[in-house]
């Protein structure tokens, strides 16, 4: 699936491209060669972090790029275009990564710009890299669990698992908030119904204030307003008022004239409109008069009304509009303790339900764990010894998390209970006969770890495409008869996706369908990664090379070539 990757200014590499073929691909070199940084910049294209100092030096920007051939990968292009990649008819999917030293780094995928999260997202479906890092998932109380639910077929119930934990945490908090609630208003329920009382008999109305306001002016200034607005009614439309009947013979005059002059209409029609305006400013006043009330005794219920408004706001902070709200919340928290026993009651049966669904869908993921413990374990055993454990044991150990609070019972016994079940599981092993059986991150040396972790791994490769295996050094610490079955294993896994193996061991590199050589060399004063396709002789050199140690090269001892060719016609590459 990975037909190329692309390097340009990282660390000693100028601009590189490697290619990939299908099989088994074995990566060789001197140490320090940048045999690593193959491995780090795969990393890369799978969304991980950047190391510091990672761009060369001199250069502003870096990159790297891998080119995939989807081709022959329906599964992979639907994901693809499940987050929403078009993959081309040609099926090729390009992932770059471009670092800055200034400014904001960049991925895009097939041109164009997209994120590191969706690169974390996709890389992992097209790249695994397993290195002696990686032994650490050992320690890793979820690894054996995850590995042992995934080989059992355990996926759907560890959903129904999730679901139910997740629907007994919410009814709990539901619960628990009731219950605070009803706590909180337990002590304040007194004071809320007083509140609530006041505020209902107040009977508040929004704009009430504004209208009291113009009252109370209009009652206090009743007089002198009763006197100017008949005063002014006696001018306007009185008996012997000049006003009206002045206006209306101007409007008389100038309508006879009107037709000669544009200017003179327009100034009919504003005489027109002002006695128009005469005639509703008279209506009003009328109507005034007819309303206004000059008895003093209602200034009081004005001014009392007002008052109350004025120390209702005082009193609780809060304007017209905020006294209104807090009324209706008042009252909807009045009716809420009314019903809280029967609320609570409610509340505590749907916990009880849910805790219910939840012990059952646990109950079932333990007894699924148990049931194919045995039978997994058998599986990884037959795939792990052949990898210079001849002795090992392996168990996966499923015990329920015993605590006394616990909210569900499996094997009759209280258990914490989590979104994974209700279980520990761990990898026990055995590496040596006659030995205490342990943890596997504890017990296991660090190369027994990296092929116990190999083994385990290789079981979980499957489907019909799985993406690219980058194994980077995983035989270190193992001897060169050690190296051979776990070549083989690669060689295997090879068979259903591409595998590509950085190694020092001879007896390991030899069982590679393409060799991989990486060098320094020096250009324009500088150096430079370079990587050569190894065939025929220079196959033989390079094994020769690894075979005597550091600085063989192509002189190598005769007994050692003749070894190198020995080997390569072993693994069936001569």
């Amino acid at each position: 699936m990975l037909s190329e990757l692309r390097i340009g200014r990282l660390a000693i590499v100028d601009e590189l491209t490697i290619p990939f073929g299908p099989g088994l691909t074995v990566l060789t070199g001197e140490t320090g060669a940048g045999k690593s940084l193959v491995a780090g910049t795969l990393a890369l294209l799978c969304g991980g972090p950047v190391p510091k100092g990672l761009i060369r030096e001199g250069e502003e920007c870096g990159w790297v790029e891998g080119v995939f051939d989807l081709g022959g990968a329906p599964a992979q292009r639907e994901a693809m275009a499940r987050a929403g990649i078009r993959v081309g008819a040609d099926g090729m999917l390009v992932l770059r990564r471009e670092l800055r030293l200034q400014g904001r780094s960049r991925v895009l995928i097939n041109g164009l710009l997209s994120s590191v999260a969706l690169l974390e997202q996709l890389g992992p479906r097209l790249l695994t890299i397993q290195s002696q890092d990686q032994q650490r998932e050992l320690a890793d109380a979820s690894f054996a669990r995850d590995l042992l639910d995934e080989m059992s077929g355990a996926g759907t119930l560890r959903e129904e698992v999730r679901a139910a934990w997740g629907a007994f945490r919410a009814a709990e908090t539901v619960l628990a908030d009731r219950r605070g609630e009803e706590a909180t208003a337990a002590g304040q329920l007194d004071l809320w119904s007083y509140q609530l009382r006041e505020l209902t008999e107040a009977a508040l109305e929004e704009g009430e204030e504004e209208a009291l306001a113009e009252e109370l002016i209009v009652k206090r200034h009743a007089g002198a307003l009763q006197g100017g607005c008949e005063a002014a009614l006696e001018r306007l439309d009185g008996a012997e008022s000049p006003a009206r009947e002045d206006l209306g013979a101007a409007i008389s005059a100038l309508r006879a004239l009107a037709g000669k002059s544009q200017r003179v209409a327009e100034a009919l029609d504003d005489l027109e409109g002002a006695e128009d305006a005469l005639a509703g400013a008279v209506t009003k006043l009328r109507h005034f008069l007819d309303a206004l009330d000059l008895d003093a005794a209602g200034l009081g219920v004005l001014e009392a009304r007002k008052a109350l408004y004025e120390e209702l706001r005082r009193k609780y902070r809060r304007d017209t509009s905020g006294l209104l709200r807090l009324r209706d919340e008042l009252q909807e928290r009045v009716a809420r303790q009314d019903t809280a026993d029967h609320d609570l009651a409610q509340l505590t049966a749907a916990v009880e339900n849910c805790r219910g669904r939840l012990g059952a869908a646990v109950t079932l993921l333990h007894d699924r764990r148990q049931q194919q413990a045995p039978a997994i374990a058998r599986r990884a055993v037959e795939r792990i010894r052949p990898l210079a454990l001849p002795a090992l044991e392996l168990v996966f150990a499923v015990t329920p998390r015993v605590a006394a609070e616990g909210p569900v019972e499996v094997e009759g016994r209280r258990c914490e209970a989590g979104p994974d079940g209700a279980d520990r599981v761990s990898l026990l092993v055995r590496t040596n006969r006659g030995e205490r059986m342990g943890e596997a991150g504890a017990i296991a040396s660090g190369g027994e770890r990296s092929r116990i972790h190999l083994g385990l791994a290789s079981l979980r490769r499957g489907g019909p495409e799985p993406g690219l295996l980058l194994c980077d050094e995983i035989d270190a610490g193992l001897g060169m008869d050690a190296a051979g079955p776990v070549a083989q294993l690669l060689r295997e896994l090879a068979t259903a996706g591409p595998v590509v193996c950085i190694t020092h061991l001879p007896t390991m590199a030899v069982y590679g369908d393409s060799h991989l050589c990486a060098a320094k060399a020096e250009r324009d004063g500088r150096t430079v990664l370079t990587i050569t396709a190894l065939e025929g002789e220079a196959r033989v050199v390079e094994i020769a090379r690894l075979l005597g140690g550091e600085g063989v090269g192509a002189a190598a001892a005769p007994v050692r070539r003749s070894y190198a060719e020995a080997l390569l016609a072993q693994a069936g590459r001569e």
